[in-house]
């Protein structure tokens, strides 16, 4: 069994980060936000929303353009700018989106390139109703100057809100907060230790397509020295150094396990003190034809590893902001048509190919 490249069939991609400050300077400017820590909630992020129309249940693949945001002046010193840019949907129905939080400080971290996908569910029993969907940027901090501008560009100019309905066996999971409900903490986890978030049973549904995309997207947080965190002991190096990753094990019909996992590539990011949290979004994409016979199901998660540094915290649950909530972590799947041009791909972050030690790669066999 193989994970082929891109044009021979499978594609494993992971939904890796850029490194600070390395937005283009050919990007062109979508819209300037002013005065970002005067009170108003999410600002919309300019011509990025879709209107749906939907049946009852009806399922829609999301996903918004790449694009960058850094603040006009120059953070320096300790100043830091707190940025959540979430995907939501009009819905009463809680949670109705997803979304991507860092903070953009000095040298460190410049700028910020969210990755925000989602899946909708119609929530509604008969008719078809309309739906808007909408990317939109919170801001937030204690100490940025006053009066603080921050620049959005993209390649284009734009960002389109990508929505799709034409997917086979489409399913979607929230990581729950168990540890704390209140503070959204599913786990923390220990230095040289690993996670298992995200857990799904999937069960591809359809013969007509041949391949099965997995997104699993998890909010971590460094447990920092003056961590806000209950569930966090106190942190004493100010920074964590993580690994995430999605497995895919093949089960057959009664749960047993058939040869060994299949693993996406690997993302890496070392979260500082200041930064304090980052979403990580990974990607698996498997052809069914490779997974041993009668073993189609797939037992999926995210593995998050700590390889140094201080303790993580995997968050659970979601944020609400009125009729808003927004995931911390999720995941979803779908069945697909080798050659479609997945938009949830995240074409501009390269997978990480050389792991540190103790970290697996992209596996094939």
């Amino acid at each position: 069994m193989t994970l082929w490249a891109l044009g021979a069939g499978l594609i494993a991609l992971a939904g890796g980060l850029h490194a600070p400050g390395s937005a283009r300077a050919a990007d062109s400017t979508v819209t300037v936000f002013t005065d970002v820590l005067e009170p108003g909630g999410y600002r919309d992020v300019p011509g990025a929303s879709v209107r749906l129309a939907a049946a009852p249940g009806q399922r829609y693949v999301l996903h918004a353009d790449r694009f960058a945001m850094r603040t006009v002046e120059p953070l320096t010193g300790r100043d830091y700018l707190g940025t959540t840019t979430g995907l939501f949907c009009t819905s009463d129905e809680k949670p109705n989106g997803a979304h991507y939080g860092n903070n953009i400080v000095p040298v460190l971290n410049e700028t910020v390139e969210p990755a925000v996908r989602w899946v909708f569910e119609a929530p509604h029993t008969s008719g078809v109703l309309a739906y808007t969907c909408t990317v939109a940027v919170d801001f937030y901090s204690s100490n940025a100057p006053v009066g603080t501008d921050v620049r959005v560009t993209s390649l284009t100019g734009r960002v389109v809100l990508h929505a799709e309905d034409d997917h086979e066996g489409v399913a979607h999971w929230v990581l729950p907060a168990t540890l704390d409900p209140v503070q959204h903490a599913w786990d923390v986890v220990a230095p040289g230790a690993t996670a298992v978030a995200l857990e799904r049973t999937y069960e591809p549904v359809s013969p007509a397509r041949p391949a099965v995309a997995v997104r699993q997207d998890a909010q971590l947080s460094t447990c920092k020295r003056q961590t806000p965190y209950r569930a966090c002991p106190i942190g004493s190096h100010q920074y964590s150094e993580v690994s995430t990753w999605v497995q895919a094990q093949p089960v057959d019909p009664a749960g047993g396990v058939c040869g060994p996992p299949l693993r996406g590539p690997v993302s890496h990011a070392r979260i500082s003190a200041a930064e304090h949290h980052r979403t990580m979004p990974n990607a698996l994409e498997l052809r069914k034809a490779d997974l041993p016979e009668g073993c189609e199901r797939l037992d999926l998660s995210l593995q998050v590893q700590v390889r140094a540094g201080d303790f993580v915290l995997v968050h659970g649950g979601y944020s609400t902001a009125g009729r808003i909530g927004t995931a911390y972590s999720h995941g979803y799947a779908y069945e697909y048509r080798p050659g479609s041009y997945l938009t949830d791909r995240l074409p501009w972050a390269a997978p990480v190919t050389a792991a540190p030690a103790g970290v697996p790669a992209a596996a094939s066999r």
